[in-house]
């Protein structure tokens, strides 16, 4: 253990454990599965190759091309060729995928809102507080 942060990575771990669980309860019902909202949350800036959003997400290629073949039964996505490379495919939302996503983004806020609630002004400002920094951490986070 590095012993400039202790146990911070241990504790963060197991927060963030914790915090994926408690979302993923707020779109259980969802006609789409919490990961394939997460890719949905990809696509929202544009399109993107199959290769891109599996290293961003973590997973094997094939595993992404499963998803997505999913999601594009569902109507929540096409796929065509990347133009720039014709071995490539690239990966838009559609309407659908965009209500999809809208929908899944706001039982998670309405979910976390009830959650916070029940904490008080405190914890709410620690938790706040906390954001720029975790921001921060995202943002220099290693590749791969």
């Amino acid at each position: 253990m590095n012993s400039c942060t202790g146990d911070l990575p241990h504790d963060l771990a197991s927060a963030l454990r914790e915090l994926v669980l408690l979302t993923r309860r707020a779109t259980a019902d969802m006609a789409v599965s919490s990961q394939q909202l997460g890719v949905l949350g990809s696509l929202a800036g544009g399109p993107r190759r199959v290769s891109a959003l599996a290293e961003e997400h973590g997973v094997r290629t094939p595993t992404m091309t499963g998803m997505l073949t999913r999601l594009e039964q569902a109507g929540a996505v096409l796929r065509r060729p990347d133009a720039e490379d014709a071995r490539a495919v690239v990966v838009e939302l559609t309407g659908h995928g965009r209500e999809l996503l809208a929908q899944g983004r706001a039982a998670r806020e309405e979910f976390l809102a009830r959650c916070l609630e029940g904490l008080d002004e405190a914890d709410r400002e620690a938790v706040r507080a906390a954001l720029p920094a975790l921001g921060r951490l995202c943002a220099r986070a290693p590749q791969g």
